[in-house]
């Protein structure tokens, strides 16, 4: 079965719908076990990862969100309680993967004494300085005015790119390209890329995301690394533990690059189920 029509069966099978403020949010609920939000990345939808989320299922409940283009942080932090308090979910954990990673340690800032741990794939830390906002406003400007499909040209070339960095077999990899790009390009609209970079310079407005957000925080940290993910830097590290306040455990994910759920999601699973044990 080829992967959209699995993404298909996946999406009628665990699917579900939530209205929050007049917007209506799509997630996927499967599995049974201890609860573990997943924060998918810039790729805005959940479902890309089935494989893995069904080989995580089989230990967990999975919470995995859809993102619609909202276009702030606050946004998303009450879309995750609604969801999670539909699920009847209290205490979990919570898995950001890519732009993901920024929400989840979002999240955390928001719920501290509801998450146990927090996990971070392919992520960096997101107490970014205000000196940002300049780059994010650039962006968002020219979300609104390029056209729009040298927009999702320009946004399904940085994904690709990322998605090559990691060790697939070139069949898989062809099709993992035209996955991607067939999503980007018959599935978002102008508004998600806004929203990409909107949510983000609002993340960096509010400093939402502090050391100070964190303090008596007692959970545990785990950080998932590829070794040839070009979005990670050797600082990354050492500004989590300053973040943190304290030292955060780090798993290789080998040379399974950037987007690790989508090269192996077998070994991704096993890896992240370590986090998770």
């Amino acid at each position: 079965m080829a992967v959209v029509d699995q993404m298909e069966r996946f999406a009628g099978q665990f699917g579900k719908r939530l209205v929050v403020n007049g917007v209506p949010w799509r997630y996927y609920r499967l599995g049974a076990g201890a609860p573990v939000l997943w924060l998918t990345g810039g790729l805005r939808r959940a479902a890309l990862g089935f494989a893995f989320m069904e080989r995580l299922a089989a230990r967990h409940t999975v919470i995995a969100p859809d993102y619609p283009p909202v276009r702030t942080i606050e946004e998303f932090m009450i879309a995750f309680d609604s969801i999670l308090r539909t699920e009847g979910v209290d205490t979990f954990a919570v898995v950001g993967q890519s732009y993901g990673g920024m929400l989840a340690q979002a999240y955390l800032a928001h719920r501290p004494t509801d998450v146990h741990r927090l996990i971070l794939s392919s992520a960096g830390p997101a107490d970014y300085s205000r000196a940002w906002l300049p780059a994010e406003k650039l962006f968002i400007t020219l979300a609104r005015v390029l056209p729009e499909r040298t927009l999702k040209d320009l946004l399904a070339a940085g994904l690709l790119r990322l998605l090559r960095a990691g060790q697939l077999p070139e069949v898989d990899r062809t099709e993992m390209a035209e996955l991607v790009s067939a999503t980007v390009h018959k599935d978002l609209c102008r508004a998600d890329v806004v929203s990409h970079f909107a949510v983000a310079a609002d993340l960096i407005r509010s400093q939402v995301v502090t050391p100070a957000s964190f303090q008596g925080w007692n959970g545990r940290i785990f950080v998932l690394r590829a070794e040839n993910d070009p979005s990670q830097s050797k600082n990354d590290i050492a500004r989590y533990q300053r973040l943190f306040g304290r030292r955060v455990k780090v798993i290789s994910l080998g040379r399974l690059g950037h987007a690790a759920v989508l090269a192996d999601p077998n070994a991704y699973a096993d890896q992240l189920e370590q986090a998770l044990a």
